[in-house]
C-alpha cells in the first residue's frame, strides 16, 4: 500500500487538467482557508480506490487512503504539510492544525467522496466532540455505517501530516481513544564476551 501512495504521490506532481475543486481550513480554529483542485487523473484514482471495497470494513480502510491522498493533493497548494500530530509539536509552522481544522477537512473529504456516490456501505456524518477529561475537548470527523447503524470516528489530528487517519469505533474513540504509540526500534546489545553467542 505504501509503494501505491508514492506512485500516487508522483503521479500528482504532474500537470493536470481539474475537475473538482474543494475547501478545507488550516492554522488553528479554521483561521485561514483555502481551496485545491482535483484533476480528473486524481478523481478517478479515488473512485478506483472506493469501487476495489466489497465490505464494511474494506470500505473504511479504502475511505482512510482516499483521505490521505486528498490530503497530499491539498498540500500542493498550501503548507498544511508542515503540520504534526498533536497540538504541542507545531511550534509556528504555517501550516499547522488543531482538532478543529482537522475534524473540518476530514468531514469536507467524506461529504466529497459521498457526493460522489462512491460509498456503498457508509454515509459521511456531522463531526463529533467529545470532553472525556474536562479540558480535553476533541473533535473527529464521522462515517455512518448504513447497515450496522454504527459510527466511525475518521481522526486525522493524532499524527503527522501523511499518516492515514485513525479510524475507530465513535464509542471508543468518545472514551479518550489515542492511537498506541509506535515503540522505538529495540537496539541488539553486542556481547563481547569470548565464546558467547549472540
Amino acid at each position: 500500500m505504501i509503494k501505491a501512495l508514492l506512485a500516487l504521490l508522483l503521479f500528482f506532481a504532474l500537470p493536470q487538467a481539474f475537475a473538482d475543486a474543494l475547501n478545507i481550513c488550516y492554522h488553528y480554529r479554521c483561521s485561514r482557508h483555502a481551496s485545491f483542485e482535483l484533476s480528473a487523473e486524481e478523481r478517478d484514482w479515488l473512485a478506483a480506490r472506493l469501487f476495489q471495497a466489497d465490505t464494511a470494513q474494506n470500505e473504511r480502510e479504502a475511505v482512510a487512503d482516499a483521505v490521505q491522498a486528498l490530503y497530499f493533493i491539498a498540500a500542493r497548494d498550501m503548507p498544511i504539510w508542515q503540520d504534526k500530530g498533536g497540538n504541542f509539536h507545531d511550534g509556528p509552522a504555517e501550516g499547522r492544525m488543531d482538532c478543529v481544522d482537522h475534524s473540518s477537512n476530514v468531514t469536507t473529504f467524506l461529504r466529497y467522496l459521498d457526493s460522489q456516490g462512491w460509498l456503498k456501505f457508509h454515509h459521511a456524518a456531522p463531526p463529533e466532540w467529545r470532553a472525556p477529561h474536562i479540558l480535553d475537548l476533541h473533535y473527529t470527523g464521522v462515517l455512518h455505517d448504513t447497515a450496522a447503524n454504527q459510527d466511525w470516528a475518521v481522526d486525522t489530528w493524532f499524527k503527522d501530516f501523511g499518516e492515514p487517519p485513525v479510524v475507530v469505533p465513535l464509542s471508543v474513540w468518545m472514551t479518550g481513544y489515542e492511537p498506541p504509540a509506535v515503540p522505538e526500534p529495540v537496539k541488539q546489545a553486542s556481547n563481547s564476551k569470548e565464546g558467547s553467542t549472540p
